[in-house]
């Protein structure tokens, strides 16, 4: 009996050890595979005005990302109605704050998308927000770049129709497109998100902005 215990025992803390080992290995690589960007930056364009930065965003085991940014720019500005037309609001200078949910890491390069949550400005609050980041290290003759956009949402006001038809509501139909002969085939989706994201624009299709001054650093990592 006591031959017998030793080896349940033996073979107990075999598997344990094995099955530990799994779980370390599988935690290395869900941490190898993470993508990340974030910075602290603050810089001056050519009207002398100074932008500050703050971001951190990290993607997650099922593809998501998350992370926030704060941004603050000295230039006044006045609020406008959504006609464009400018508002009573007297000018004062512009604090975003938004929450990420998409995040793109190519090489040094890192492009955001989001929503803005919070705002001085109440027009901002719910518009989508793109950031692109180039991390060139600490090198002082190539220092890291930015730039940002902040945009509105598509609106739709109408549904097409055939006036033929009262009850056509073919336009409403949703489906996915789908090579039957691929089981990985995640398909294309016949009402594609028109929200503004990190694959809505190409990577050679954003410019960096031209700073003046610039101080901070931005880390890019997978």
């Amino acid at each position: 009996m006591r031959k017998n215990n030793s080896t349940r025992n033996t073979s107990l803390t075999a598997c344990v050890s094995i099955l530990a080992l799994l779980l370390l290995s599988f935690a290395a690589q869900q941490s190898a595979t993470a993508q990340t960007a974030s910075g602290n930056f603050q810089l001056s364009l050519e009207d002398g005005y100074t932008r500050y930065l703050e971001f951190d965003a990290r993607t997650q085991t099922d593809g998501s990302a998350t992370g926030q940014m704060t941004f603050s720019d000295e230039a006044p500005l006045s609020e406008q109605d959504p006609d464009g037309e400018p508002g009573r609001e007297p000018s004062a200078s512009l604090y975003v704050k938004a929450e990420f949910d998409g995040l793109v890491v190519n090489g040094n390069m890192a492009v955001m998308s989001g929503t803005v949550r919070d705002s001085n400005f109440m027009s901002y609050i719910g518009k989508r927000v793109l950031l692109v980041v180039e991390d060139n290290g600490d090198n002082r003759e190539t220092p890291d770049k930015i730039t940002w956009g902040i945009y509105k949402l598509t609106e739709r006001g109408w549904t097409p129709a055939d006036a033929e038809l009262e009850d056509d509501n073919g336009a409403k139909l949703r489906w996915i497109a789908t090579d039957a002969e691929r089981e990985d085939d995640k398909g294309i989706p016949s009402h594609p998100s028109e929200a503004i994201d990190c694959q809505t624009f190409p990577l050679s299709a954003y410019a960096y902005v031209e700073t003046e001054r610039w101080a901070g650093d931005i880390r890019v990592g997978s």
